[in-house]
Parts: structure tokens; C-alpha cells; sequence
């Protein structure tokens, strides 16, 4: 059975739509704001496994006793044995005290690891970031330019970054503490959205090479999204399913991660159907009017 469902006659409502997730999407971002994890902050991580499962209330009991304040504990994997404690940064003694503390009043443990990050290091992580995600951006301008034509290339980074702004938000929402997986993870993205949506183009491009003079451009992109439709929902279910299998199965890291492409996945096959295409069809409709407007000539000077 051959399904053509009635994508861009409704091009409005889509647009309304994502225009009221991107508000939301900014709204949880400024309001909520983003939880930075050491990677971009600075601070100390120690990894603790106890002998007996302990609580997030008995451990934050200790830090606060010791006047640790912004911490945050995550455990690692299951039975609530192996811990991730997050601190800012704090000196050699300060840290000897806490696992003196630890071992009092939670029980014995063994120190697998700890990591220091120091401020400088934070901000030039956060700068490398910036840098990394404006090169992406160029450069998939560049290619979609060179490959098809600026009106696509622009179309293609709308919404793009309409997938990102939403992303964001949701990971604003939900708190996670931002690494250098996250970053990963919105690069993933660019790539992930962009070549979903060059796949829409790709296909358009190729009806306009069949289009007849009088077929409407409307009906001509409305076809093609509907001949990708099956691809991209196919190519999206298997990569959700995989990071379902991370969320599920992964440690809290990689969990971040996969959820943050998990989001990442489904707002931008969304946006390749519903937002790319209908942008670069009012653009191109609308200068096709211009090119067809007659030019009115100054009236000559008597």
C-alpha cells in the first residue's frame, strides 16, 4: 500500500508548531539554564565504590558537613555500590578529609579514581566547543552550497538549528550534567540532521529535473517528501533503537549521550519532512514572484 499524506498544504501549522517548541526550547534554556559538569567548569570527580550499597542523602550529608556545596552524585551501573561524586574544585586536603568522612559514617570503600580539572582548562574546553560547532556550521553551509544551491544550503541550517535550539531545551529541562559527550552529541546531530535533509533535497532536485512547465511546484516537493518518507522513518527507527539499547544498557555517561541523540534523532527527521522543505519552497515560490513581477519604468522626462 502506497501512502501520500499531505505534507506541505499544511506547511503553516508545521511551522507554527515548531516556532512554539523553540520558544518553549528557549524558555527552559534561560530559565532552567544548563547543568555544566567539570569538563567545562572545572572541579574534582571522585569515583568511590563502597562495600555496601549507600544513598544520595547519606553522601550529600557528608559533603554539606564539610561545606562541599554544588555537588552533584551519580551512581554507576546498578546495586548503588558505585558512585560519581562531582565537587568544585578543592584542595588535596579538603579531598583527604571527605574520604576520611566517607569512611566513618558511610563504610569502607575503595577510591578507583579521581579526577581534577581546573578552571582554565573548563573555559578552554568551552571555547573548543564554540569553535568546533560555528566550523560545522560553515562547513555543511559550504557543502550543501557547492552541492546544490544557497537556498538549500540556508534551509538546511534553519533547520538544523531549530534541531539543536529544541535539543538543548529538552536537555535544559531534564538537567543532565553536560560533558564533553555532549558535544559529541550536537556534532552528531549537524551530521546526523544535515544528511537527513540533503537526502529531501536530493530527491527534490531530481523531480525538478523531470518537472513539466505548468506542474506545480507545490504538489512536485509534496511527491518527493512522500518517496524519502519510508526511508527516513526506517533509518530513524533503527538508530533509535540503538540508543535505546545504550539508554538502557550503557553507563551514565554514554546514557547522556544516547539520550541526547536520542532527542537529537527524532526532532530532526521531524524537521527534515516539516520544516526544511517548506522553507525552501516559500523562498523559492517567493522568487519566482519577484522574477515574474512586471518592473515598473520611471515615466520618461518630457
Amino acid at each position: 500500500m502506497r501512502f501520500h499524506f499531505r505534507f506541505i498544504p499544511h506547511w503553516k501549522t508545521w511551522l507554527i508548531v515548531s516556532g512554539i517548541m523553540v520558544v518553549l526550547a528557549l524558555g527552559a534554556f534561560f530559565i532552567r539554564g544548563l547543568n555544566y559538569g567539570i569538563d567545562f567548569t572545572g572541579g574534582s570527580q571522585m569515583n568511590l565504590k563502597f562495600n555496601h550499597a549507600v544513598t544520595t542523602t547519606a553522601i550529600k550529608t557528608v559533603l554539606a558537613q564539610n561545606n562541599v556545596a554544588g555537588s552533584t552524585v551519580v551512581f554507576i551501573g546498578t546495586g548503588r555500590k558505585n558512585v560519581l561524586i562531582t565537587t568544585p574544585t578543592i584542595s588535596e586536603h579538603q579531598r583527604g578529609a571527605l574520604l576520611s568522612q566517607f569512611g566513618k559514617k558511610i563504610g569502607s570503600f575503595d577510591e578507583i579514581s579521581t579526577t581534577r580539572v581546573s578552571s582554565i582548562i573548563g573555559q578552554q574546553t568551552e571555547q573548543r566547543a564554540l569553535l568546533a560547532v560555528i566550523i560545522a556550521i560553515v562547513a555543511i553551509i559550504l557543502y550543501i552550497t557547492v552541492r546544490f544551491e544557497w537556498k538549500f544550503a540556508l534551509s538546511g541550517i534553519i533547520a538544523m538549528v531549530h534541531d539543536v535550539v529544541i535539543t538543548v531545551g529538552l536537555i535544559a529541562l531534564i538537567h543532565i550534567q553536560l560533558t564533553e559527550y555532549f558535544i559529541m552529541a550536537v556534532l552528531t546531530i549537524f551530521g546526523y540532521s544535515i544528511t537527513d535533509k540533503i537526502i529531501v533535497f536530493d530527491r527534490i532536485r531530481e523531480n525538478l529535473k523531470k518537472k513539466k512547465k505548468n506542474d506545480p511546484l507545490d504538489e512536485l516537493v509534496n511527491t518527493s517528501l512522500n518517496q524519502v518518507l519510508v526511508r527516513s522513518i526506517n533509518t530513524s527507527t533503527t538508530v533509535a533503537i540503538a540508543l535505546l539499547a545504550l539508554l538502557i544498557f550503557a553507563g551514565s555517561s554514554i546514557r547522556d549521550f544516547a539520550l541526547t541523540m536520542f532527542i537529537g534523532v527524532i526532532v530532526g527527521t521531524y524537521s527534515s519532512i516539516f520544516i526544511a522543505s517548506p522553507i525552501w519552497l516559500r523562498w523559492h515560490l517567493a522568487d519566482e514572484s519577484k522574477r515574474k513581477r512586471p518592473q515598473t519604468r520611471p515615466a520618461p522626462r518630457t
